[in-house]
């Protein structure tokens, strides 16, 4: 459930910071928390006057007014032009043991995309327990300026090279490794950052954009919270490593050379592999081989190298080499000979992994294809496979596991014969 994603329990305080959702956030999380106890919203800025659909009472300094929705109490000192305004810290700390949970817009970003802060914010209080960085991902690809960006004349010089450029997963990762959505959290609050907005026509394009980003980011700083989704959707699931294992190693037996050297698109099959992978942001792309043009390919594409010296002992050698080098909290299998694979059917299947945290495998009328997509805790099962079995018996011995559905087998064919291999090439 969507709080549990923020760890929130009971006595919970949490200030919302950021732009893009933050308002949105905390009337989500308060109509589930009501669910089992009473919910405070208050602000140490300023925010829109809510609807009487989102609470139960409405206290607006001597003013009372009466909502639809129960266990949900709103508190402002005062209401101008339609915002209402801030308790002080000292008045919202009195309330603790009155609510169950007090969620706190502790930010403003006048209903734009991203924000820069003054001396003043955001406004945490020191008693809070939980702070959410809000990051909305329309915001990518929109223009960096004054019509996105609220305090834009605070632009600090790092980003001065960005202004009038499209906003991109090099620049959010650099907003983000600069941003104050934290400013003043005590030292014992949990910090999370959000990443909304991961819906619609461009939802994959945003989850791409969102796991450059992230990438980027850890490389610099360690975030260990860190939470995708969309708060329309109601779709919340932590961002996870999750790595990709290229098995080059093979013999190829049945064409009698090694199919992987095949040309399509005037590159072989391999690289055409590497290619398309070096655009999915895989926290680590592993290739398994035992030729030096393997390694020289994975060089080329910065991916890490894995010579397999038990080649000959099945494709088992190539999985289990892939595995005990893994770092990340999923992983997922590539045998480079399916050239017809699309980018997109590798974020769809990316995407519902995410989501689920469960063994994600395409299929077109019931038939299972690859790549299927692992979580962590299969990776023990892997290390006893023997042999050229594959993740087959790990898949039948799972009672749940998560089956995408697409609409052609064509982009899942395979090679495996040299007529495989021409009906490829000729479109069959």
């Amino acid at each position: 459930m969507s709080y549990r994603n923020f760890n929130i329990d009971k006595k919970d305080i949490v200030a919302i910071t950021g732009a893009g959702g933050k308002t949105s956030l905390i009337f989500f999380l308060a109509k589930k928390l009501a669910q089992f106890g009473k919910v405070l919203i208050t602000t140490t800025t300023k925010m829109y006057k809510p609807s009487s659909e989102n609470y139960e009472t409405l206290k607006i300094g001597d003013k009372n007014y009466l909502g639809e929705e129960k266990n949900i109490s709103i508190i402002a000192k005062s209401e101008i032009n339609g915002k209402i305004t801030s308790l002080t810290y000292e008045e919202i700390e009195k309330l603790k043991d009155n609510f169950d949970y007090i969620l706190i817009e502790a930010d403003g970003a006048k209903e734009k995309l991203l924000k820069f802060w003054n001396d003043t914010e955001p406004c945490i209080p020191n008693f809070v327990t939980k702070v959410i960085g809000v990051i909305n991902c329309e915001i990518f690809n929109q223009d960096f300026n004054e019509n996105n960006i609220h305090r834009f004349n605070l632009v600090p010089e790092t980003l001065l090279d960005s202004i009038n450029k499209k906003i991109d997963a090099d620049f959010l990762s650099r907003y983000i490794l600069s941003a104050d959505y934290f400013k003043n959290t005590p030292s014992y609050a949990e910090k999370f950052i959000f990443f909304n907005g991961i819906d619609g026509e461009k939802q994959l394009d945003k989850l791409n954009n969102s796991l450059k980003t992230i990438n980027k980011i850890l490389k610099e700083k360690d975030f260990p919270n860190i939470i995708l989704g969309s708060i329309k959707n109601s779709e919340f699931y932590p961002y996870q490593k999750v790595d990709a294992v290229v098995m080059a190693s093979g013999f190829s037996k049945r064409m009698g050379f090694n199919k992987l050297k095949l040309e399509y698109n005037n590159i072989s099959l391999l690289e055409n592999c590497l290619k398309k992978l070096s655009s999915i942001p895989f926290n680590e792309v592993l290739v398994c081989g035992r030729e030096e043009w393997v390694k020289s390919l994975s060089e080329k594409y910065s991916f890490k190298y894995l010579n397999n010296l038990n080649a000959h002992l099945g494709q088992s050698e190539s999985i289990k080499l892939g595995v005990k080098n893994s770092s990340g909290k999923g992983i997922t299998f590539f045998t480079a000979d399916q050239p017809l694979l699309s980018e997109k059917t590798i974020l769809t299947l990316y995407y519902n992994f995410l989501k689920t945290n469960l063994i994600t495998i395409p299929i077109v009328n019931n038939n299972r294809f690859s790549p299927v997509f692992f979580p962590d805790e299969k990776k023990a099962e892997f290390l006893k496979l023997e042999g050229d079995s594959g993740g087959k018996p790990i898949i039948k011995s799972t009672p749940l596991i998560n089956l995408i559905s697409f609409s052609s087998e064509k982009e899942f064919s395979d090679i495996d014969t040299e007529e495989d291999y021409n009906n490829i090439k000729k479109g069959y």
